[in-house]
């Protein structure tokens, strides 16, 4: 008995949580009805006009994006981006050395200050 009052319970308090999740929300028309909760107000003349008349920027779930036109790319590029690829791995590469060696020098010892 006591664990059917506490499910009750539960439900009870879950209901108009979960009721916000929903499309229409009957707890907020509810309190409407009673005249609890006000209407919404009309937005201002300035707020209409500088909103979109359609939502931008965002697609809908489910939706596809609109295929993109690739070109194939010739034999001739995919050659000359290896070349430049190779180029920018040799001079990485040269650079690395550069480094290495440069931090392979023993530190400048100390001037000695005769007193």
């Amino acid at each position: 008995m006591c664990m059917n009052s506490c499910r009750l319970v539960v439900v009870a308090v879950a209901l108009p949580l979960l009721a916000g999740c929903t499309e229409t929300n009957p707890v907020r028309d509810a309190a409407q009805g009673v005249g609890l909760a006000g209407r919404p107000s009309e937005p201002a003349d300035f707020v209409r006009s500088s909103r979109a008349s359609a939502p931008t920027g965002f697609m809908a779930v489910g939706v596809s994006a609109p295929p993109r036109p690739v070109a194939r790319r010739t034999a001739d590029e995919f050659r000359a981006m290896e070349q430049a690829l190779e180029a920018d791995r040799a001079r990485l590469q040269a650079q690395g050395a550069a480094a290495r060696q440069a931090g392979a020098t023993a530190p400048a010892r100390p001037p000695v200050i005769p007193q």
